[in-house]
């Protein structure tokens, strides 16, 4: 299988998952795409076996942004933040790994992200969040 591979440089601490947009792969008929876990480097649709966009491919990790003093993450006007999954790493995303970084919470799917922000009790408003 040639499939989809994930890049080397993505993160491996958050799952990956792959989407593919055949409408008979969807869930429900109201559905946009069919939205799956991989769990290995190289991928296809487990229903359809397609493996090459633009019906299938790797979903973009878009990572939750909290600001914080501390934060290894500089942002515009010297603002620290910090990565809601990972308060360690300080950089937001390469050019190649297809993650991405937001301080909207509603546009965040990092899954360790929206577990870390309901544990905090943050709320999907779109509004930037701050820790209490």
């Amino acid at each position: 299988m040639s499939g989809i591979v994930i890049p080397g440089d993505r993160s491996v601490k958050q799952p990956s998952f792959g989407v593919c947009i055949n409408l008979d792969c969807r869930e429900k008929s109201t559905d946009e795409r069919f939205v799956f876990q991989v769990d290995d480097d190289h991928f296809c649709c487990p229903k359809c076996g397609a493996d090459k966009p633009p019906i299938a491919g790797l979903l973009a990790q878009i990572h939750f942004l909290i600001r914080d003093p501390k934060g290894p993450i500089e942002g515009a006007g010297g603002i620290c933040y910090r990565l809601a999954c990972d308060d360690k790493r300080a950089y937001l995303a390469t050019h190649t790994n297809q993650e991405a970084t937001t301080g909207k919470l509603a546009a965040a799917n990092c899954v360790n992200c929206l577990a870390k922000a309901n544990r905090l009790k943050l709320k999907r408003s779109g509004q930037d969040m701050l820790p209490k």
